[in-house]
């Protein structure tokens, strides 16, 4: 309880010092990210994880609860916008996918219904504005974005958009219809342009513009507070040398589905983030509070009981199988954020809301 405490504090303290946001509404303007993704001061986490679905009416660019982000430029009267990305995720896996070999969605998506005077509208037209969505993607893979309509529109299945990506691993498309979006991603062919061009899955630095989502995937080698996806911000402090820390998106996909969650701990908000600590690059089941400390946060839903849960877990592709069940942590929520220190142990970490 003790170690605890102390981490708290220095969590507290982080926060103070990087500025964070206190209002949970919508956002527009660039955010910038240096090398390894740490938060800067002036953009804060709060910035970054945001709590609450948008509504568009004006141009501009907005952050959709940090899974994507959305660039609108109204052109006519009567536009609106709304976007959300809470998609029942067994929704999503009923609409046929039929992409290449290899290729596999990225839960979660984004989901867009486009109004014209009041009455939603299956595309909206190019003459009343013209909307984009993109997405944070690891630059070792290809990724594609795909849509389907809403139901309300009628059967559909999962379709292909046109898909732009830069060098910072940010993948856009354009976004004019009523429906939700998700990238998909697969290896690079060896023929491909890009095939071995990355070793990295840290993105460079952003150029600016748009609202831009934190890499969903960083290995950490430095102290400081990194943005992960934009679902998590994670707090480092070594205190040893030679430790590092992999950290991403852990999607409902993943391991998380097979550790079942207590029927009567609150509604589970996935995804979540899972982090592998290493030592000269070994992997860590176990830290000690002797080599560092280490902190997670989640924004906080308004109005809600929010403690962050773990369960252990090496790795993904381990062959070691997860090991329950989910624990709750001491959880503190303040300015928006839920945050409770990380554990010693290697695992997936998610905010719990009653």
């Amino acid at each position: 309880m003790k170690k605890y405490t102390q981490l708290l504090i220095v969590l507290l303290l982080v926060l103070a010092v990087i500025g964070v946001a206190t209002n949970n509404s919508a956002w527009a303007g660039a955010v910038p990210r240096s090398q390894n993704a740490v938060v800067d001061a002036q953009s804060g986490i709060a910035n970054l994880l945001q709590s609450g679905p948008i509504t568009v009416t004006a141009t501009g660019s907005y952050n959709v609860e940090g899974v994507c982000s959305f660039d609108m430029e109204v052109k006519g009267t009567g536009v609106e916008v709304k976007g959300d990305a809470r998609i029942p995720l067994k929704e999503s896996e009923k609409i046929p996918f039929n992409g290449q070999e290899d290729e596999k969605l990225a839960f979660p998506g984004c989901h867009f219904v486009h109004s014209k005077d009041g009455k939603v509208v299956k595309e909206l037209d190019s003459k009343d504005g013209n909307g984009k969505v993109c997405f944070g993607t690891n630059l070792t893979l290809k990724t594609q974005i795909y849509f389907y309509y809403d139901k309300e529109f009628g059967d559909s299945v999962w379709a292909p958009l046109p898909t732009s990506i830069n060098a910072n691993g940010v993948a856009c498309a354009s976004a004019p219809y009523s429906g939700v979006y998700m990238p998909a991603t697969r290896p690079y062919l060896p023929e491909e342009p890009g095939y071995g061009q990355y070793s990295l899955v840290n993105p460079g630095p952003n150029p600016g513009g748009s609202v831009v989502p934190p890499p969903s995937e960083l290995t950490i080698t430095k102290s400081g507070t990194y943005a992960i996806g934009g679902i998590c911000a994670f707090i480092i402090e070594y205190k040893v040398e030679k430790l590092s820390d992999e950290v991403h998106v852990h999607h409902p996909t993943e391991g998380n589905d097979v550790i079942e969650f207590p029927f009567d701990g609150g509604q589970l908000d996935l995804p979540g983030c899972h982090i592998i600590h290493y030592e000269d690059s070994l992997l860590v089941d176990q830290m000690t509070p002797v080599k560092g400390n280490w902190g997670i946060c989640f924004a906080a839903r308004p109005n809600k009981d929010m403690t962050i849960y773990f369960y252990r877990d090496l790795q993904d592709d381990s062959d070691v199988p997860p090991i329950g069940p989910w624990v709750p942590l001491e959880s503190t929520t303040e300015n928006g954020l839920v945050c409770a220190p990380v554990t010693e142990y290697s695992g997936v970490y998610a905010p719990v809301e009653k």
